[in-house]
């Protein structure tokens, strides 16, 4: 009976690493998706900006009736900012900021318990940013 209870242990943890390996992989796929989707919208942003370029410039030259697609690029490329920032945003949470120092602002590794820069004792729910 004890090698029954043993099998099913260790069919419990394999479970429970592969669930484990499952949820990180469908996160980098995720990632990747959206690291995708950010290079797609600073592509566009930088096209926008080129545009704004040449208008500005032959608004410059003298031609008129430039403004309202001045206007219209700026907005638009602002709303991509937006919408990059957004996503860094999302990416970020898959990656958890170090802990920080809250006397000297440096970043530690996890496990500290004292700050290297500074020599301050961490509290554990202090040590974040």
């Amino acid at each position: 009976m004890e090698i029954f209870k043993k099998v099913g242990e260790g069919a419990k943890t394999i479970g429970e690493s592969a669930r484990s390996f499952g949820k990180k992989s469908s996160d980098l796929v995720e990632i990747a998706k959206l690291k995708y989707e950010v290079a797609k919208l600073e592509k566009e942003m930088d096209n926008n900006v080129s545009a704004l370029g040449k208008l500005v410039f032959l608004q410059y030259k003298g031609e008129e009736g430039l403004e309202e697609e001045i206007e219209r690029l700026v907005k638009v490329t602002m709303e991509l900012e937006a919408e990059v920032a957004g996503i860094q945003e999302q990416i970020g949470k898959f990656y958890p900021s170090p802990p920080v120092c809250p006397e000297c602002r440096t970043e530690l590794p996890d496990e500290a318990r004292f700050c290297y820069n500074c020599g301050n004792k961490l509290n554990r729910d202090e040590a974040q940013d």
